[in-house]
């Protein structure tokens, strides 16, 4: 549960971003309102941040709408199996993808997608971002960023650094960090993060960055240690953890996020009616407190918003995925 400067910090967001809430009060009876269950597919395992994420808003969206939101695990090819299900579904705003940063990725690893990341859905809304940890077992003797690296540097590359999959957040920010320190690591790639962890925990790899959801029941049992975040700027979430800008990188930096997506051609009075509720539902400080669980912070903004941020990351993105050579 977060600190209670946090919990003052998040009270203050949540007002904050309640406020658009109010005007589609004022404007009386919805524009539209959906005839039938709406259908979250998430393209991931269950259990995890995305997932948990989708839950959340299911419960707010079906609050503020009227309609059970039902919420479908359709994991598989990083993501292209079940994104691909929303992309051909009927453009009504009755089926959704609340997909992560992984979905504008894969325009670059995976030249044959079935469908366009950008023009293939309308933006509905932002919803969370995802600090992203570097963590080391417990029994490494690198207490900091510098120590790590130093220590990395003296073993000539024979080290090693699981990751969840090739050209996921971890490959890519551990991948973009080595690079910058001029430091060879050895490569590991696992199926998923759990896979990774085990070996990670025996000492057989000796680093990772992951979302700190993944990580954080191991941190907190004392079985690996996080000694970077790989944000811009420190978290309110850890605020004692320092970032790798501090480590001596300027420049690095970067978060997983989450977002809500609607097939191409659903009307756009169904997207703002989707984006008023769901951005309701995270301004509430019981949403933000478990998100904060989880690792993330909520987020929020327009479809037009998104759709730019969108654009820019997946031009981010390939950009380091061929300086990585991924």
């Amino acid at each position: 549960m977060p600190q209670p400067v946090a919990r003052r910090a998040l009270l203050a967001a949540s007002t904050l971003l309640a406020a658009p809430a109010i005007t589609r009060a004022a404007r009386g009876q919805a524009a539209w309102k959906p005839e039938r269950p709406i259908r979250i597919v998430v393209p991931y395992t269950a259990g995890g941040a995305s997932d948990a994420t989708a839950r959340l808003i299911a419960g707010g969206l079906h609050t503020q709408l009227g309609q059970p939101v039902l919420v479908e695990n359709r994991p598989g090819a990083s993501g292209i199996i079940g994104t691909e299900v929303v992309a051909r579904s009927r453009p009504d705003g009755h089926t959704l993808a609340l997909v992560a940063s992984s979905h504008v990725v894969n325009a670059a690893l995976f030249p044959a997608l079935p469908f366009d990341p950008l023009q293939d859905f309308v933006p509905v809304i932002l919803t969370t971002t995802v600090q992203i940890v570097m963590v080391v077992p417990s029994s490494h003797s690198a207490q900091q960023l510098p120590s790590f690296l130093a220590w990395a540097r003296g073993q000539d590359g024979r080290a090693a650094y699981a990751s969840s999959g090739i050209g996921s957040n971890p490959h890519l920010f551990a991948a973009d960090l080595l690079r910058r320190a001029g430091v060879e690591m050895e490569h590991v790639s696992y199926r998923g993060s759990t896979a990774a962890h085990a070996d990670l925990l025996m000492g057989r790899t000796s680093m990772m960055f992951d979302a700190y959801a993944a990580v954080r029941p191991h941190v907190l049992a004392g079985m690996l240690r996080a000694i970077a975040v790989a944000s811009p700027e420190r978290t309110l979430l850890l605020p004692d953890l320092p970032t790798v800008v501090e480590g001596g990188f300027p420049g690095y930096g970067g978060t997983s996020w989450g977002c809500l997506l609607a097939p191409a051609g659903t009307p756009p009075g169904a997207v703002e009616e989707l984006n008023e509720a769901a951005r309701t539902t995270l301004a509430t400080l019981e949403t933000r407190e478990r998100l904060a669980l989880l690792g993330a912070e909520p987020a929020g903004g327009s479809p037009a918003a998104l759709r730019t941020f969108m654009r820019q990351e997946q031009e981010r993105y390939a950009t380091l995925v061929a300086t990585l050579g991924i």
